[in-house]
């Protein structure tokens, strides 16, 4: 395995030509889809002089001499409602509010100010003309977008269609639902790239799993790159005695790079078969995340299919962040705000913890070079959150306790969201957490007893974040 730097690799990712088929679909089953094809309104919109209010139609010439002291009364006036035509003899319309009148239909009307041509008309084509631009190739097609391109004629539309083929590999593993037996493996990764890849408005086939043998993978290969635009493969792609995907993709195409000056990820792999790229991913489910966020997302944008939003913000290290400086290193983190600021803490770091991923809500860019992140350093995190889920934030350091679970399912009930990370009691007497978790009280600090004798750790409850997570720890939610 030749490891390249991580970004060189990215640079062969985005010059991967795109591929895709067209298709044509109803308007409503095309929310969220990429245009393949522009959008033309079919009519004028509107097709003739409109009333934008519900009023009286006037000629705007007979209305100049109204005012407060001489009001003027008209009798050659038409009723509208909203949408209803506007004659040609009239160029404006009078709110109802505006005019004095008996009756529901008046032979006359009174006004006190003059009003101006156009005024609450919508011209014939205001809103778009025949043949219009409703929207351009490449679009992605919002639920918002629907209402107005069904009312320009559109009933269909072509869309970029893009079908990704995923399959697991390894001999070990079963279908989720089994309890696993030592040795075996549950196959969740290609269940996690399935859910992510459908927030890209793409086609997924997720194939059976393959047992490691290179016929076996072979064969799973070609039907897989024969029906759809990308294939990933899940595991086999390290060094170990069962990896063969790397092989079986070199006989039948090509191998464009194997390996990356990465962390985790560093196995990443990617080919090409029958002109069809082939991504390999890591087996290890964080390194198979980090190698969807880098690179199959990378691919997927660069082909016009957009995921979900990652908001980009800077931190500050709310602890010293251990790096290894001959790779990117890409670190989970959980991210709030702490008086005001926004800090980061990073992971417990460790080879199997997969509950770090579902702990973190970001995580950190780390370039080749850098040995470490000192605390207090300013440093961008990538969110896998809403921003303003930071705000409902509760960063917590110390050890996950069933005392600290219960807590955390307390403030989730108040819309609240408790995140760990790895600090101690120094980061929480510098201010750069909410509150640390011990299995002793600590008189530098106010200890909460917690149900399994766990405590929590703070400084005095004084800003509102640290006040309703001690309420959230005494089982107090009135108070919260």
């Amino acid at each position: 395995m030749q490891k390249i730097p991580f970004s060189e690799a990215l640079s062969h990712v985005r010059m991967v030509p795109p591929s895709f088929t067209v298709r044509r679909v109803n308007l409503i089953d095309a929310v969220g889809h990429v245009l393949a094809e522009p959008i033309y309104a079919g009519y004028n919109v509107p097709p003739a002089p409109v009333s934008a209010m519900d009023g009286f139609a006037v000629s705007a010439k007979e209305t100049e001499t109204a005012s407060e002291t001489h009001p003027l009364t008209l009798t050659q006036f038409d009723r509208v409602n909203t949408g209803e035509v506007v004659r040609p003899q009239f160029d404006a319309v009078i709110m109802v509010e505006d005019t004095e009148f008996t009756g529901e239909q008046p032979s006359e009307i009174t006004i006190r100010s003059p009003i101006k041509a156009g005024r609450n008309v919508r011209l014939t084509a205001e809103d778009i003309r025949k043949g219009g631009l409703v929207l351009p190739a490449g679009a992605k097609l919002r639920s918002f977008d629907i209402g107005a391109v069904a009312g320009y004629g559109i009933t269909e539309v072509a869309v970029r269609s893009v079908s990704v083929g995923v399959i697991p590999t390894g001999t070990e593993l079963i279908e989720p639902g089994i309890e696993p037996k030592p040795g075996e493996v549950v196959e969740s990764n290609t269940v996690m790239t399935e859910a992510y890849l459908r927030e890209f408005g793409v086609d997924v086939i997720r194939y059976p799993p393959v047992a490691d043998d290179p016929k076996a993978i072979r064969a799973a290969l070609e039907k897989a790159v024969s029906e759809n635009d990308l294939v990933l493969l899940s595991a086999g792609s390290s060094m170990g005695s069962h990896d063969y995907t790397s092989s079986v993709i070199e006989d039948m195409g090509r191998i464009i790079f194997h390996g990356v000056f990465m962390k985790p990820a560093k196995p990443s792999m990617l080919g090409s078969i029958s002109g069809k790229p082939v991504i390999g991913m890591p087996g290890y489910p964080l390194s198979a995340q980090t190698t969807l966020r880098m690179f199959v997302r990378e691919l997927l944008e660069g082909w016009g299919f957009k995921g979900p939003q990652t908001p980009k913000v800077v931190v500050e290290a709310g602890a010293v962040i251990p790096s290894d400086a001959a790779l990117d290193e890409f670190q989970f983190a959980a991210v709030g705000s702490v008086s005001g600021k926004l800090v980061a803490l990073p992971q417990i770091r460790s080879s199997s913890m997969q509950m770090n991923g579902i702990r973190a809500n970001a995580y950190l860019s780390i370039p080749r070079g850098a040995a470490e992140i000192p605390a207090g350093q300013k440093v961008e995190a990538t969110l896998n959150v809403p921003l303003e889920d930071l705000e409902r934030t509760l960063l917590l350091g110390g050890v996950c306790t069933e005392g600290a679970e219960k807590l955390t399912a307390a403030a989730a009930r108040c819309g609240y969201f408790v995140r760990f990370g790895n600090a101690g009691t120094s980061e929480l007497q510098k201010g750069l957490c909410h509150g640390v978790i011990s299995d002793s009280a600590d008189d530098g600090f106010v200890s909460v007893p917690l149900e399994d004798g766990s405590y929590l750790l703070m400084n005095k409850p004084s800003d509102p974040q640290t006040i309703l997570l001690k309420a959230f720890a005494e089982g107090d939610l009135n108070a919260a």
